[in-house]
């Protein structure tokens, strides 16, 4: 009764109408058939270009949940930037999911992933977005389209966090994808990165950072998963997945432990959040400070570490 309970909540809330967010009716062709949000503090200096985040909701989610439970809202008031928020259709998909396992979805140039970068576009060339401090994160099924968007337009994304994600491509199809969020393939990492290079195969400048976070406990998406997402960018970055630094009891949670990884030149490139105790859900800290902030729901949970303030900071968006 009570999964039964919280699915309903869940589902209807799917309907509330985005308050907090701005709509955007027209951005261009939109080839995957997505509804875009925004979100821009009123106490932004309209003179000069800011940094912005693309928040990417989960299945059985909206724009609207999803800022709300996330804190992002109140990140980009504290700390001037805005926020980007995609938002799927039960057209596309009856979970509400972003279609991260069709191919036509998460090619560069085609289907959803297409319509989020004309959203990025269209934030750039009207919103006064500086093309170079363009962020995205994702929970879930957001996660691996963050990532597909990254792997797609690698020169537009400075960097990523993937919430309970895994590598790109790592299922091609619905069918293959009930089996491999459990059961995570397991490949090098030349073979995983050679999925991302294969959208840009003369691409010759950087990929952007990642951090992975993932709860201990998911039984959505297994564990696994983010490490094999690492292994996938380790080849991208040049450097190996084995981590430079390890800090255990993470902002004196002792819950959290972060993973450092850097690249040849002693640069962190990676970042990996393992939290014990969590399952498929963000780690919040709902609260008045400033690095606190969320709001318990389906898929948040008050853990006392506000992951979306230390992925922000890990951003360089923290004042």
């Amino acid at each position: 009764m009570r999964i039964t309970l919280t699915f309903l909540i869940v589902f209807l809330s799917r309907f509330t109408l985005a308050h907090n967010l701005t709509e955007i009716d027209t951005f261009g062709s939109n080839p995957g058939n997505l509804k875009m949000y925004y979100y821009r503090p009123a106490n932004l200096d309209s003179t000069k270009e800011i940094p912005m985040v693309i928040v990417l909701h989960g299945c059985l989610q909206s724009a609207e949940a999803v800022s709300e439970i996330s804190g992002w809202n109140k990140l980009a008031d504290l700390n001037g930037f805005c926020i980007l928020y995609p938002q799927q259709k039960y057209t596309n998909n009856y979970s509400g999911c972003f279609d991260w396992f069709k191919k036509r979805d998460v090619s560069k140039g085609r289907g959803e992933v297409a319509s989020i970068k004309e959203m990025l576009d269209f934030m750039v060339n009207n919103k006064g977005v500086d093309k170079k401090q363009v962020f995205v994160t994702g929970l879930s099924a957001g996660a691996a389209m963050a990532v597909a968007l990254m792997a797609c337009y690698p020169e537009s994304i400075q960097a990523g966090a993937i919430f309970a994600g895994g590598p790109y491509k790592v299922a091609k199809s619905a069918f293959q994808a009930m089996f491999v969020l459990w059961i995570p393939p397991n490949k090098s990492p030349k073979r995983w990165a050679k999925r991302v290079m294969q959208q840009n195969p003369s691409y010759a400048g950087p990929y952007p950072r990642i951090i992975a976070v993932h709860g201990r406990l998911d039984y959505a998406v297994n564990f696994h998963h983010s490490w094999e997402l690492i292994q996938q960018w380790s080849f991208l970055h040049h450097t190996d997945p084995k981590p430079d630094k390890i800090e255990d009891g993470f902002a004196k949670v002792k819950d959290v432990c972060r993973l450092g990884f850097n690249d040849p030149n002693g640069k962190e490139v990676m970042v990996f959040y393992k939290i014990k105790n969590l399952s498929h859900a963000l780690a919040i800290d709902p609260g008045n400070q400033s690095n606190q902030g969320g709001k318990e729901a389906a898929f948040a949970v008050d853990k006392n570490f506000h992951s979306t303030f230390w992925v922000a900071k890990d951003f360089g968006l923290i004042r």
